[in-house]
């Protein structure tokens, strides 16, 4: 496993890795589309790709390197760890970034909500880690197999997001972050940034110290819309 000791640093080489290891072929969906016929979709991507950051005092400079919209990356940080926001679906945060986001609203709502499903299960996690620090129970599982799976095939939206599973070993708080899918242009630098958030706050909320970023995907991928000279 590949270690870093900076968000960019792990930025730069999942991006050269990507381009150099990366196998080409047509994504039949993305999203809620389909884009079967569709080149700009032609998909360079790397499978069971994992790695480790250990520090991440640039964090916030992470959101400048990947070209993000810092006002919603901030805003939905906002929504996903403001335990009193009450609009958890579809939340504040989406109004920052309208122009893209209201494209997968649906009668008003999202197909899920980061909000809706991290704030129900996070105080157990505390509370866990607590009781047993040396637990390897602390499993925030976010993919609803029997609800998201009724939208496979492009019907809505299903998450990118599997499992955020802590660990507290030698004092300090680690993150095992599983995702099934990781578009790197539009959503791995927000998907770091606001999962390191969420390991500090857990951290904080247990009162203990951050230990290490675990991240494993299952498909790290590109479109070549996005970025041709990946390709």
């Amino acid at each position: 496993m590949r270690i870093y000791q900076s968000t960019i640093e792990a930025a730069k080489e999942l991006a050269r890795e990507l381009k150099e290891m990366g196998i080409q072929y047509q994504s039949t969906t993305v999203q809620d589309k389909f884009v079967g016929d569709d080149p700009n979709f032609i998909t360079l991507e790397l499978t069971g790709y994992s790695y480790c950051i250990n520090q991440w005092d640039d964090l916030d400079d992470l959101i400048d390197h990947m070209e993000l919209n810092r006002g919603w990356v901030y805003a939905e940080c906002d929504d996903r760890l403001g335990f009193g926001i009450t609009n958890k679906n579809p939340g504040y945060a989406w109004k920052k970034n309208k122009e893209f986001w209201q494209q997968f609203l649906r009668d008003g709502f999202f197909s899920y909500s980061y909000p809706e499903r991290w704030q129900a299960q996070i105080p157990y996690i505390v509370q866990e880690l607590k009781l047993r620090p040396n637990t390897r129970q602390a499993v925030l599982s976010f993919y609803e197999s029997t609800k998201d799976m009724m939208n496979w095939g492009g019907r809505d939206r299903v998450p990118c997001s599997l499992t955020y599973h802590f660990l507290l070993r030698d004092g300090k708080l680690n993150l095992i972050y599983t995702q099934r899918s990781c578009d790197y242009t539009l959503f791995y630098g927000s998907d770091v940034f606001l999962t390191i958030q969420l390991l500090e706050y857990v951290a904080k909320q247990v009162g203990v110290k951050c230990g290490s970023f675990f991240h494993q995907i299952g498909s790290l991928h590109c479109f070549k819309g996005q970025v041709k000279d990946m390709f």
